[in-house]
């Protein structure tokens, strides 16, 4: 238990210094693409404000079919451009583990929280992204910690919603 915590407070330390690098947003609205990691997956990015994002990735493992689905609010920071970012944020995940028939019991599907922290370029309308993505098991059964890396490639199916000058949503309908 006291390692959980040690990993936990580390990582939330990480995302707390890094998240005032600077002060510009994604060039995007709405992303879909898919994600290679552990398995493949895909993945759908959804701007909510100036600088944050919602992603849902829905991902199946290589070796077994256990389906991890992941919600995560992500705030974007520019490195140099506005296409070139690094972004850090936090969600839950629950993992649907796949039935095996010599199990007596069967194991409970996993859930938890994972903090993410990546950079990520996009150019005309891709976007490409790299990940560091953590599980940290707070119900069912399995690891404690799981460290996870990630490559995403996404299109940019709409532009920015919202703009460093205000609020331009509705604008856009």
């Amino acid at each position: 238990m006291q390692g959980k915590i040690r990993n936990l407070l580390s990582i939330s330390s990480i995302l707390l210094f890094t998240y005032p690098l600077s002060i510009s947003a994604q060039s995007y609205g709405t992303a879909l693409g898919v994600r290679l990691a552990d398995g493949f997956g895909f993945t759908l990015q959804q701007q909510v404000t100036v600088h944050t994002t919602v992603e849902v990735i829905l991902q199946s493992g290589f070796k077994e079919k256990d389906v991890t689905l992941t919600v995560l609010g992500e705030v974007h920071k520019s490195l140099l451009t506005r296409g070139f970012n690094f972004y850090t944020g936090g969600g839950l995940y629950h993992r649907w583990l796949q039935k095996d028939e010599n199990y007596v019991k069967q194991p409970i599907n996993p859930w938890g929280i994972t903090p993410i922290m990546g950079l990520e370029l996009t150019m005309g309308r891709i976007n490409l992204s790299a990940d560091f993505k953590p599980n940290i098991r707070i119900g069912g059964d399995g690891d404690a910690f799981e460290w996870h890396t990630g490559i995403s490639i996404r299109y940019k199916l709409a532009g920015r919603y919202f703009k460093d000058d205000g609020w331009k949503f509705w604008k856009k309908w």
